[in-house]
């Protein structure tokens, strides 16, 4: 998806440009599954519009794009043996997630004058500027939601650099936040949850259409070597530009890039996850309306997060019936995925059961084993980001692209698209 959108931007402003796909599909974990009547995505199959830079492109390409259904704004926290609904924020500070005490803690948090120690963990973020219980649960939410991550490992700035630049430029969350909705010009509309129509990997397929015979599928590149003030790309075919955008896993473009690069990017830090889609008669899978669940730090459930796919998305599972996705596994369980297809569908579905309170009885399943995975933000990532981009820049024209670099979700990957082509001058 990455290389997708780079080179949509680049046709967007009127730049010449090939996309050589590897495989004859485009989209790489954008693989959308349609069986029986269920769509379900293996990765992420939503985003939020719209969005600076991935509206534009979505916009030239001619891409179907649906707003989310209403229940999108409907979620849940189970903890504590309980499901929880959540208002949006910042109301969810009074709801019975917290502590009273906890809750006071909050409403400090624009008072906290404790400086950063360095490059924090999430959990060691949250828990300065919000307190000791809420930065938990907090730090865990978000982690498992976006990474499928240990919120101890993961890093606040690498994760999730939005939330922290509220505090560099405020010295606070709130007050940062409150600052930012002042200064959005008015009448701005506020984004919200939309979905492709044809799920992301219909997309992706979009993309490639936009790019006409500039989208090249089954062209694996073998090799990538300097040649004068450019780049000669080998392969099926064989090329010179002068700028290359390797958009691929930080495992897979190390065998490409110069020989100087290569063990950086064999410090990227990447944790297989599954996904487990859970279908069947609405009768037999009694789920709430909503966009979905996570899971909070006081339970012993595998489940990270379960999302209500046939309730927030429209025609993800025929009439009358339901569509479930659950993810496991990641850097913050990732015993669990020694287990069977078979043993992964009982443990979903159990536990999909203890969180609803009523019998789950799917008639469809299917378990999308992500192997090497998602790419995992540690503690130390702007660092490893910062020393590759510096021995990328005696190499000029020379990119990467993908969500092992600077950002896992789509519109991030679009914001990246601009940067990179930015800088290529086009």
């Amino acid at each position: 998806m990455a290389g997708l959108l780079v080179g949509a931007e680049v046709k967007r402003r009127g730049g010449e440009v090939v996309v050589l796909e590897a495989n004859e599909r485009p989209g790489g974990v954008a693989s959308t599954v349609r069986e029986e009547g269920f769509l379900l995505e293996p990765a992420a199959g939503s985003m939020l519009l719209p969005h600076p830079h991935m509206t534009p492109i979505l916009e030239a390409a001619g891409a179907d794009i649906v707003p989310a259904l209403p229940e999108a704004k409907r979620r849940f926290v189970y903890e504590r043996d309980t499901l929880i609904p959540i208002p949006e924020s910042p109301a969810i500070a009074f709801s019975p997630l917290l502590s009273w005490p906890a809750k006071f803690r909050i409403v400090r948090e624009p008072w906290v004058k404790t400086p950063p120690d360095g490059d924090e963990s999430l959990h060691a973020y949250f828990a300065r500027r919000f307190g000791s219980e809420a930065g938990l649960l907090m730090a865990t939410l978000m982690a498992h939601g976006v990474f499928a991550g240990d919120p101890d490992r993961l890093s606040a700035r690498a994760a999730f650099p939005r939330i922290v630049k509220l505090e560099d430029e405020a010295g606070s969350i709130i007050r940062g936040g409150l600052s930012r909705r002042r200064q959005r010009p008015k009448g701005t509309p506020s984004a919200s949850v939309h979905v492709p129509r044809e799920g992301m990997g219909g997309l992706a397929k979009t993309l490639a259409d936009y790019l006409g015979d500039a989208f090249r599928p089954c062209r694996p590149v073998t090799a990538l070597n300097r040649e004068g003030s450019g780049w000669l790309v080998e392969g099926v075919d064989q090329l010179q530009s002068d700028g290359v955008v390797v958009a691929l896993a930080p495992h897979s473009a190390a065998r490409l890039l110069p020989e100087e690069v290569r063990p950086l990017l064999d410090r990227a830090v990447i944790a297989p996850v599954t996904v487990v889609g859970l279908g069947g008669r609405s009768s037999d899978m009694p789920i709430p309306a909503g966009f979905g669940v996570l899971v909070g730090p006081h339970t012993d459930l595998r489940s990270l997060g379960i999302l209500f796919e046939s309730e927030y998305a429209p025609d993800r599972a025929p009439e009358s019936n339901s569509l479930v996705k659950v993810i496991v596994g990641g850097s913050a369980d990732p015993e669990i995925l020694a287990h069977s297809d078979e043993e992964l569908v009982e443990i979903v579905r159990s536990e999909l059961g203890r969180v609803i309170g009523a019998e789950m009885s799917p008639s469809w399943a299917k378990v999308i084993r992500h192997v090497p995975g998602i790419p995992q933000y540690n503690v130390g990532h702007t660092q490893w980001i910062g020393e590759l981009e510096e021995a990328l820049q005696p190499h000029e024209g020379l990119r990467l692209a993908g969500w092992g670099y600077r950002g896992i979700g789509v519109t991030t990957l679009a914001s990246d698209a601009v940067q990179i082509v930015d800088g290529l001058g086009i």
